[in-house]
């Protein structure tokens, strides 16, 4: 018999890929349209963040998955114990 926890590591978790982050002013998220590029605060050969409820659990770099985008871990912190 499986204990109760062995259960929950089938649930399906969302993970976020986090490219970066910024504030910017309403006015200017008014004006986006179709073609509107938003310029991010990270070079784009840095790594992104790997998320999980809001707490990075890894690192990795874009990659191409077919037609898909993909990332590969670069770093694994690990999800927090409770």
């Amino acid at each position: 018999m499986h204990a109760p926890h062995d259960a929950t590591r089938s649930l399906p978790i969302p993970v976020t890929v986090r490219i970066a982050s910024k504030a910017t002013r309403l006015q200017e998220i008014l004006r986006l349209q179709p073609g509107s590029i938003i310029e991010l605060p990270k070079r784009a050969d840095e790594e992104l963040d790997v998320m999980i409820n809001s707490a990075v659990i890894a690192k990795g770099r874009a990659v191409k998955v077919g037609e898909n985008f993909g990332v590969e871990i670069t770093s694994y912190r690990g999800l927090a114990s409770s």
